[in-house]
Parts: structure tokens; sequence; C-alpha cells
């Protein structure tokens, strides 16, 4: 049985650069819950020719958005109660050895810091090698926002409507309710 991809099953069409498997020039990580841990979420990446950065090294910025992305997914999926988008305020980043492209790399994200269901919280995450060996690893101040206030602080007209479902919000009805694709 193969485990469920979060940020495909969760939130069809997802064309997110980082985590959209509709994506096709994106990093199309996958997401998945770690088993049966409730505190954690893993993923992959597969960093493809075109994400090198020096020649045969798979680009900081590639690995950075993928656990960007991650962190993003944490309170979504761990924290649901919040229905929020939850956008990054801030990061600090530690890179630690050079991943080869073309390898794959596995991705965790846990929650090291939690206010209330209203509050920003501290999402870590980590990239690491087959073998275990710690690539990068990364704490992301994380905001949860509501849809309408995601509007407005984003200067977005619009929430798509996989993004409404998600949330648990009404979708609006008429001519112009088209599903739109962005994480």
């Amino acid at each position: 049985m193969t485990a469920e991809m979060l940020n495909r099953d969760l939130l069809p069409s997802n064309t997110c650069f980082g985590c959209g498997p509709e994506n096709p020039h994106g990093l199309r990580i996958a997401i998945t819950r770690d088993g049966s841990r409730t505190d954690r979420l893993v993923g992959t990446l597969d960093p493809a020719p075109h994400m090198v950065g020096f020649p045969g090294i798979t680009h900081g910025g590639a690995i950075y958005a993928a656990l960007d992305c991650i962190a993003a997914w944490v309170p979504m999926v761990l924290r649901p109660e919040g229905r929020a988008i939850w956008i990054l305020r801030s990061a600090n980043i530690t890179y630690r050895r050079p991943a080869p492209i073309g390898q794959r790399i596995g991705l965790s994200g846990v929650i090291a810091h939690e206010g209330t269901a209203k509050q920003p919280m501290t999402v870590h995450a980590e990239a690491r090698d087959l073998n275990g060996v710690l690539l990068a690893e990364a704490d992301f101040k994380v905001v949860p926002l509501s849809a309408s206030r995601f509007k407005e602080v984003s200067g977005v007209q619009e929430i798509p409507e996989n993004w409404l479902r998600l949330m648990g919000e009404s979708i609006p009805e008429g001519p112009d309710s088209s599903p739109t694709n962005q994480r």
C-alpha cells in the first residue's frame, strides 16, 4: 500500500513550485506522514539535472524551497484545527554538506515551538541523504492566516477553490468560480 501523498491528495491541482506535483517545472517534492508518528511529516526531493548549482551539486535554493514547503505543510496537517494558510515569516538555514545532483534527499519537519492556534509557530526541518547524513537544517517561523487575512496581506483577489476546501471554507457559487491551481 502506498502512503498518502499529502500535498497531492489534500490539495488537488497543486502547482506550487516546491510541493506542487502539477508543476512540471517545480521541485515536485512528495510529503507524507511518518508512519504512526503524529509529530512529524516526511518527504522526498529528487533533484533533477536542472536543479544544479555548482556542477554535480544540488542548488542550495532548491533544498531551501523544499524545506520551506514541508515547513508550511507541518502545521496544516499536524494542527488542522487552526484552518489557516500558513505563510513564512522568517527562516534560518544551515547547510552542512553538499547534496549530489540526482540523489534522492529525505526531508522531515517537526513543530519545534508552538503557541495557540492563531499564533506563529516554529517548524524545524531537515534534509538528509539516503544514508541519513544531515545536508541542511532550518527553523521556519510560520504564521497562520485566515483566507480573508491572507487576501489582505498578499493582495491576492481570490483564494483558489482547492485552498478553500483544504481550509474548510465555503466555496463561492457563480459562473466565475472556477478552480485555480496555486499552493
